[in-house]
């Protein structure tokens, strides 16, 4: 958030993948947000004086002196067993923000990185520095991440060999070069990927003091650079997820397809082990066929012949027995287990 107001971000959902491709990284907020924000990044300034420092600074303040007061009071700790006593404890470095600068420019650059952070913080982001030996700041910035290094860029300069040499062992002098801090800072973001950005390229921005425009005056860039950078690496993930998601449904399509597929296939199986099944079985049922149809004649004879009868007693025993003949008549009949093996093989006739 800054001046009151958030960045709005374009609504991907609405725009095709070939259009997002096409898009700017500044083109992912809506035009106004990017008015707004260009106004912005125009007016940042680097304070002459800072009444108070951000927590950061003011660790990486204090570790620096503590450092230079160390290796000043212990350079020897390596060749004697027992350092000389010292008013500074040995300790090894606590990592704070990865700037490496002259004496001269601690104050310059503290500046610099303070009004960096607190811009940083009002657009919504953070700075972090992890613990470890390492001098590192991690940025977490519109969703991104970026990594920044700090430092002095060097001169050389010809110098003649050290004056220690024996004067008898020098026929001739012969130059060398040392390096001496130039006074020209450099700032260093390096784009930090995660894994939904596997076939996008990190992206490396460098900013330097330059002759006509030092780094004071290049935040504002420094901003429009982050935001560029960030809207490609959303879009990049969009796309990304768009087209996993594409990927996604068309493997479920296939699934799908291969599940109805081998329904199919097992359908037609089962149909072929039912019709062989019913084939199997064609002797028996026609003998039971045949067997029911002799019962319901033999039935049949029989009601004729007690319809003559005059003993009504004789009369309900073979009415009796022949409830029983037309009862297995009809458990003998075949046909409604062939229209039930039929029906389970889902066809109405067999071809």
């Amino acid at each position: 958030m800054f001046g009151g107001r958030r960045l709005e971000f374009v609504d991907f959902n609405h725009i095709s993948i070939e259009q997002l491709k096409a898009l700017n990284g500044m083109n992912v907020i809506t035009p106004e947000s990017e008015k707004i924000f260009l106004k912005w990044c125009d007016e940042i300034r680097v304070n002459k004086r800072v009444s108070q420092y951000h927590p950061l600074i003011i660790d990486y303040q204090e570790e620096i002196t503590y450092r230079m007061k160390r290796d000043e009071e212990h350079k020897f700790r390596d060749i004697l067993e027992r350092s000389m006593i010292s008013k500074t404890e040995y300790r090894r470095n606590k990592a704070v923000l990865p700037i490496a600068v002259s004496n001269q420019q601690v104050n310059r650059v503290s500046r610099i990185m303070n009004i960096l952070i607190q811009s940083i913080q009002e657009l919504g982001g953070s700075i972090s520095v992890d613990s470890r030996e390492d001098d590192n700041a991690a940025i977490r910035l519109f969703d991104q991440k970026f990594s920044l290094q700090v430092r002095e860029l060097m001169v050389k300069r010809r110098s003649l060999l050290s004056e220690s040499i024996s004067e008898r062992s020098l026929t001739t002098f012969g130059p060398m070069y040392e390096k001496l801090p130039s006074g020209r800072l450099e700032f260093q973001f390096h784009e930090m990927l995660d894994y939904r950005m596997k076939n996008r390229v990190s992206e490396t921005n460098t900013f330097s003091d330059s002759v006509d425009v030092p780094i004071e005056e290049q935040i504002g860039e420094i901003f429009r650079t982050l935001l560029k950078i960030s809207g490609e690496a959303l879009i990049a993930k969009f796309i990304a997820g768009q087209e996993d998601e594409i990927k996604r449904q068309e493997q479920l399509r296939l699934r799908e397809v291969e599940t109805e597929k081998r329904k199919k296939l097992e359908k037609l199986e089962e149909q072929e082990h039912r019709k062989k099944h019913l084939m199997g079985n064609i002797d028996t049922q026609m003998r039971n066929w045949y067997r029911s149809q002799e019962l319901r004649k033999f039935a049949g004879e029989l009601e004729a012949f007690t319809s003559t009868l005059d003993d009504p007693i004789k009369k309900g025993q073979l009415t009796t027995y022949i409830q029983l003949v037309r009862q297995l008549a009809q458990e003998s009949d075949p046909v409604l287990d062939i229209l039930n093996e039929i029906r389970l093989i889902g066809m109405e006739k067999l071809t």
